[in-house]
C-alpha cells in the first residue's frame, strides 16, 4: 500500500478510481470523493471532517481512528470495511447508503438517522444505537450482540438472522422483526422456560 503525503492530494483529486492507497494521518477536510470506486485504501487516523463519499463504491477500506464529523456517505455502497469505534454522532450522514460485511463494533451511533438503511452481514458488537432512528432499516444476518438500543426508534426494523443477545424485550425496542428462533432465545434470556403444550391421551 502506498503511503500518501499531504502534497500528493492534488493529484488524487483527478483520479476516478483509488486503489491501494494509504491516507493514514492526513487531513482530508472538505474533500470530495463522490462517485468513485475506492478499494483497498486506508483512512486510519485521518481527518475526514465534511468529506463527501456520496454515491461511491468503497471496498475493503480501513477507517479506524478517523474523525468523521460532518462526513457524508449518502448513497454510498460499502463492502468489507472497518469502521470500529468511530464517533458518528457529530453530523455524519448515511442517507440511502448500503453496508455489507462492514464492522461498526463499539461505534457511537447515538441519535443518528439510520432509517431505511441496509446492513447485511455487518458487525455492530456493543454498538451504541441509543436514540437512533432505525425505522424501516434492515440489519439482516448482523452481529448485534450487546448493542445499546435505549430509546431507539424501531418501526419494521428487520433483524432476522442477526445475533441479538443482550436485547431485553421487557424494555424495547418495539417494532422489530425477528425469526421464531431469535424470539425463543430472547425469551429464554428472561428466564422463561417454553415447553410444548400437553396433549391429552
Amino acid at each position: 500500500m502506498r503511503q500518501l503525503t499531504q502534497s500528493d492530494l492534488v493529484g488524487i483529486d483527478r483520479q476516478g478510481e483509488l486503489s491501494g492507497l494509504s491516507f493514514d494521518g492526513l487531513s482530508l477536510a472538505g474533500r470530495d470523493f463522490s462517485d468513485r470506486v475506492i478499494e483497498d485504501c486506508s483512512f486510519s487516523d485521518s481527518v475526514l471532517t465534511d468529506v463527501r463519499f456520496n454515491a461511491s463504491t468503497i471496498r475493503r477500506c480501513q477507517f479506524v481512528g478517523a474523525t468523521v464529523q460532518g462526513t457524508s456517505f449518502f448513497g454510498a455502497t460499502m463492502e468489507d470495511c472497518k469502521m470500529m469505534g468511530l464517533d458518528f454522532t457529530r453530523g455524519t450522514r448515511f442517507g440511502a447508503a448500503t453496508f455489507s460485511k462492514t464492522s461498526f463494533d463499539y461505534a457511537q451511533l447515538r441519535g443518528v438517522d439510520l432509517s431505511n438503511l441496509e446492513f447485511a452481514e455487518c458487525s455492530l458488537l456493543e454498538c451504541d444505537m441509543s436514540r437512533a432512528d432505525l425505522s424501516n432499516a434492515n440489519l439482516v444476518n448482523c452481529d448485534l450482540t450487546d448493542a445499546d438500543w435505549t430509546g431507539a426508534t424501531t418501526r419494521s426494523t428487520d433483524l432476522r438472522g442477526s445475533r441479538v443477545r443482550g436485547l431485553d424485550l421487557r424494555t424495547g425496542p418495539y417494532g422489530i422483526v425477528l425469526t421464531p428462533r431469535q424470539a425463543l432465545g430472547l425469551v429464554e434470556d428472561l428466564g422463561v422456560l417454553l415447553v410444548e403444550p400437553h396433549e391429552d391421551k
